[in-house]
């Protein structure tokens, strides 16, 4: 075999072993997410505020008290999931007292959501319990892990449609 095609058949199994390291990072990428989500999530629901409330709800308590009033289609859009699901969801929070339903006032059609004091209480303990177990979760990290960690994240998100800084 020549020199030249032993280089080709070099270049060739290295383009295969390519996609092969993409594909690498790609399932590590989809294991490790909601693994690191899982656990935050299990470290946030050893608290109270999170008592009686699932993870849905704290999200449209979090938009709610982020953005004020909201129509509940528009929540639905932000969530990626049905009208009748958010209707679902915001039940639970009126009987629990966490928030009301009322008219929008550019649509009478729309149902609109508004928090109570209580809600916007609730939504910001949940909020702090959250950033505590995420602390917790990277506190053992040396601080040259962390900014890794850190720029890995800034990456991810420049990845995602519409980008917003997480509030």
């Amino acid at each position: 075999m020549s020199v030249t095609a032993a280089r080709a058949q070099a270049d060739d199994r290295a383009a295969r072993r390519e996609p092969e390291h993409e594909l690498d990072l790609e399932t590590r990428l989809i294991a490790t997410i909601p693994q690191v989500f899982r656990h935050l999530l299990a470290h946030a629901r050893r608290r109270s505020a999170w008592r009686d409330l699932t993870y849905q709800q704290y999200n449209v308590l979090r938009i709610i008290d982020v953005e004020g009033p909201v129509p509940q289609g528009e929540i639905a859009r932000r969530l990626l999931v049905s009208a009748p699901v958010v209707t679902r969801l915001a039940g639970g929070l009126v009987e629990a007292q966490l928030a009301e339903r009322g008219r929008d006032p550019r649509d009478r059609r729309a149902v609109r959501l508004t928090l109570t004091a209580a809600g916007r209480r609730r939504a910001r303990a949940m909020r702090r319990d959250l950033l505590a177990a995420a602390a917790e979760l990277i506190e053992p990290l040396p601080g040259e892990r962390r900014a890794g960690v850190a720029a890995a994240l800034e990456e991810l998100q420049v990845l995602l449609p519409d980008r917003t800084l997480p509030r």
